[in-house]
Parts: C-alpha cells; structure tokens; sequence
C-alpha cells in the first residue's frame, strides 16, 4: 500500500483550529519571573467563558474545597499561580481538541493525557527540578495522534488496530503507514501553534528522550510519566502495548523503581478524582 505524503499534507495543518490566544499569553505569564498572580488573573478574567470552565474545574470534587471558590482571583489565590495556569491550559487544549472532528474516543486519549501530565509533574519534583513545563509537555504528548486522526481517520484506526492485534506500539506501526510517528507529527503541530522550544522537543521525542538536545531531562520526565500511567490504565492511547520503560530514565533523573511506585500508587488514589475532573471538562459533571 503506497504511504500518504504526510509532509505535503502537514502543509494542511493550517486548517486546524489554533489554540486560543489566551494559552499563549498564559505561557508567556508563567514563564516571566517578574509576572504576578494579578498578571495571570486578569488574562483569564478577560475571558469570560474560560473564566467559567476554570470555576467549574475548581469547584469540582477534584479539589473537594468545602466553600465555593466565586472568583478567578480567589482560585488563585487558594490553588496557587502554577495550578491556575496547568488548569487553564487543560482546559483551553482540552476544547482545542474537541474542536477537531473524529470518530477517535479523545476523552480516552485526554483521560490519558492528563494523567501523564500528573504523573510528570510530580516526578519533576521528584528529582528536584522546577516544575515549570512538565505538566504541559506531558498533556501534550500525544497530540500528534489528533492531528494524523484528522488527516487520514480511515488509516489511522488502521494503523491501531493493526498495534493491538500484533501487541506492539503504534508508533511501529504508524512508521510503516505514515512514514513517521505521531511523536514527530505532534512535534510539527507544537510548532504550528508557536509552543516554547522546549515543550516541542519533549512531544517530539518522547519515545526516543535520548534524542533530545535542547532539555532531555524534560522528555525523559514525559517518557517516564507515559510509562507510569499505562501502569495505572487511566485512558487509552490507541497502543497495542504499554511503552517500555527504560532504565535510561531512572538514571537521567536520578530517581528509583519504588519513587515510581509511589506516583503510580498516588494516581491510582487519585483516579476518581481524574475522573470527575474529565467530567467537568466535558460538561458531564454536576
């Protein structure tokens, strides 16, 4: 079967919805260190439907707060700068997907998504390192997936059909369909939506994190926290397989099989809490 010329067709990825221009503001905030919890408020405020998901994410059993939080400020102020921003980015990907059209289950995916993102996040702090950029490395990782989704629906289900019938990772197959994987087309949409350097490098290399140049602590960290939460089962990702875990990332970030057990342990505990966060982003949630 002669391969789709996934280049040339990449050209059409400017059809795709970008994502608002808020999540680049809000990056942008996060990553000065002169930015406040002011800054970031009013970019939020001045979007009155963000503003309202965000309060629904806040006030959902995810966080079980006991008062209602009524403000954006308030949120902030109760969750912390970084939490308000890894919400609103959530929250704002979240409807950049839906936005997409397919058949593929993509609250599976973003159930995934999101606990890779968790995962990430904690084992950043883990091996000591700022937190900053893994938690939307990780929610991103698999948004390659989407893009080869809506170009060619057809051959993608094809393509992870084909991975669980031979019990091996779609990126395999996908190699032999596409003639690249979901990880380098993500990395290519990454950089259609103007992501930080960073981040397009962790999507990219993500199955292969000793590939990375520019931060391979961080696409270690991703790769890790994929490996995590298929242990966890939390969603689905179109593999045949869950991804093998690499002695390399223990090493790279310094840390051990029982640390990783712990994040695997504290996702499992925290899965109805996932769930009814999905809930909220999806409008199923009370």
């Amino acid at each position: 079967m002669e391969r789709p010329d996934v280049t040339g067709d990449l050209s059409r990825i400017r059809e795709l919805p970008t994502l608002p221009a808020i999540l680049g503001k809000i990056l942008n905030t996060a990553a000065d260190p002169d930015a406040s919890a002011i800054d970031l408020g009013q970019h939020i405020a001045a979007d009155v439907s963000l503003s309202a998901t965000l309060l629904k994410l806040v006030n959902s059993s995810y966080y079980g707060f006991f008062r209602q939080i009524k403000t954006v400020t308030q949120a902030i102020v109760v969750l912390g700068f970084l939490e308000v921003r890894n919400l609103t980015l959530t929250a704002t990907a979240f409807n950049a997907f839906e936005a997409i059209p397919s058949n593929y289950d993509r609250q599976q995916l973003w159930r995934h998504s999101l606990a890779t993102a968790i995962a990430a996040e904690r084992l950043a702090k883990l091996c000591g390192r700022d937190a900053d950029g893994s938690f939307e490395a990780a929610l991103l990782h698999d948004l390659g997936k989407v893009a080869l989704d809506w170009l060619y629906p057809v051959l993608f289900r094809k393509a992870a059909t084909e991975a669980d019938r031979r019990g091996c990772p779609i990126a395999e197959v996908e190699t032999e369909l596409f003639g690249m994987t979901h990880a380098e087309v993500g990395g290519r949409l990454a950089e259609h939506w103007n992501l930080p350097e960073t981040v397009v490098e962790s999507i990219r290399c993500h199955h292969h994190p000793q590939t990375a140049k520019v931060d391979a602590e961080l696409s270690h960290i991703v790769a890790l926290a994929n490996c995590l939460t298929y242990r966890v089962e939390l969603g689905e990702s179109s593999n045949g397989c869950a991804p093998y875990l690499n002695p390399a990332h223990l090493e790279v970030l310094g840390l051990t099989e029982e640390q990783c057990e712990e994040v695997v342990a504290e996702l499992g505990e925290n899965r109805p809490k996932i769930e009814d966060f999905i809930g909220a982003l999806s409008g199923n949630a009370a």
